[in-house]
């Protein structure tokens, strides 16, 4: 056989795992949205006093899902760089399908704990689902398989919320919940027999090889920083939408929360796809985040003067199109500024950080709520006016042939 067929093969057998993982990441995706945004009127449901009190047991639940993904990750990212990455992605997926059905029984509000916890504890599927693709791939490719592997996880976002409207309708909150569970189970068990298993170095007696040191630069600790505050302000808004339509549309807003996060998940995938790769040019990415980071800015602070659903959705659409646009960026800065050997801990350290903004939105979130979504959502404006000049004064673009070690 010659180079060439070996090569063709390879790349075949890579392009055929992204495509895997990415279609596991927006289904397991659109499982999750299928009933996250409806999480504070499910509160409602099963004993909350009032829309304030709703939030506040979603933002606890998210809180235990974070302290115990802060403890977790770490070690759950050391492992994958030991063990296989795959089998991390794998054991997060079925996870996540146990978070669901742990969800779909609970009695009480304060219940969401534990089935968020579990998550917090034994899941975290997007890190995961990174990190093995940036070792799937060579660098050169690495930039457009994160992008479809992100792009992949925001259709599921506009998807996830529609089909969740309509499985509420039919089979309640609880029956929408365990279904999406019975989903994530299935790819979970694609993923074993359509994927690969990244190789993991070992020594001739098949002890584990012993990994470089793990140093993080400032540069990977900035960009770990932009990934947490973009989770961070996504966790708030998810948190605060459903009430913040309650309280402009005064009814009964199960249908249009779902059309609001459906738009804002198209918007997202489109804000990946039109973007994103526009954005990681050479000389200009830290103008152009500054740019993007600045735009959503002025979109909170009109998220916050919204006066009707209609402005609500059209603010919110447009937040979610920049938002999206900046996560394959943060994604590749992380990747771009630490070994190929090195990844698994590096996005499991990402993981940490998104573990922490699980607990600081939502609790922002509750506390806002508390007199004042609106101007929770201009904080959010005045924040991304912070991190814009952050990123104007320490920013330096990634040397990846440089800066990247191969495994």
């Amino acid at each position: 056989m010659t180079d060439n067929s070996v090569d063709s093969a390879a790349t075949r057998i890579q392009t055929r795992a992204v495509r895997v993982i990415s279609a596991a990441t927006g289904i397991t995706t659109m499982s999750t949205t299928l009933w996250f945004p409806f999480l504070p009127l499910f509160m409602l449901q099963v004993g909350a006093r009032d829309p304030a009190d709703a939030i506040f047991w979603v933002a606890v639940a998210q809180s235990v899902q974070g302290v115990l993904r802060l403890i977790s990750a770490p070690m759950w990212g050391v492992l994958a760089d030991r063990q296989g990455r795959k089998k991390m992605f794998v054991r997060t997926l079925y996870s996540a399908a146990l978070t669901t059905f742990v969800l779909s029984v609970i009695g009480a509000p304060w219940q969401a704990s534990i089935a968020l916890g579990l998550h917090g504890l034994l899941s975290g599927f997007v890190p995961a689902a990174i990190a093995l693709t940036s070792v799937t791939v060579p660098d050169g490719k690495l930039k457009s398989a994160l992008s479809l592997v992100t792009g992949s996880q925001y259709m599921g976002t506009a998807i996830g919320p529609m089909l969740g409207a309509a499985l509420v309708l039919v089979l309640g909150y609880r029956g929408a919940i365990f279904s999406s569970g019975l989903l994530v189970i299935a790819v979970a068990t694609a993923v074993i027999y359509l994927v690969p298993a990244d190789m993991v170095k070992k020594k001739e007696d098949a002890a584990p090889a012993t990994l470089e040191p793990f140093r993080p630069t400032f540069q990977l600790v900035l960009a770990t920083f932009i990934y947490f505050l973009l989770f961070a302000l996504n966790s708030f808004r998810g948190v605060a939408t459903p009430i913040a339509l309650q309280g402009i549309a005064g009814e009964d807003v199960t249908h249009i929360v779902g059309v609001t996060f459906a738009l804002g998940g198209m918007a997202s995938a489109l804000g990946i796809w039109l973007l994103a790769g526009r954005m990681f040019k050479k000389h200009t990415l830290g103008n152009t985040l500054v740019v993007t980071t600045l735009l959503l800015a002025a979109a909170h602070f009109l998220l916050a003067h919204a006066d009707s659903v209609f402005q609500f959705m059209l603010w919110f659409t447009a937040i979610s199109l920049l938002n999206a646009a900046m996560a394959p960026v943060t994604n590749t800065l992380i990747a771009f500024n630490v070994s190929r050997a090195r990844r698994g801990t590096a996005f499991g350290l990402a993981s940490g950080a998104q573990a922490i903004a699980f607990m600081a939105g939502p609790m922002a979130a509750a506390w806002f709520a508390t007199f004042s979504l609106q101007m929770g959502f201009a904080v959010l404006g005045g924040t991304m006016v912070c991190l814009a000049i952050l990123i104007r004064v320490a920013l330096k673009e990634p040397q990846a042939n440089a800066q990247v070690k191969a495994a």
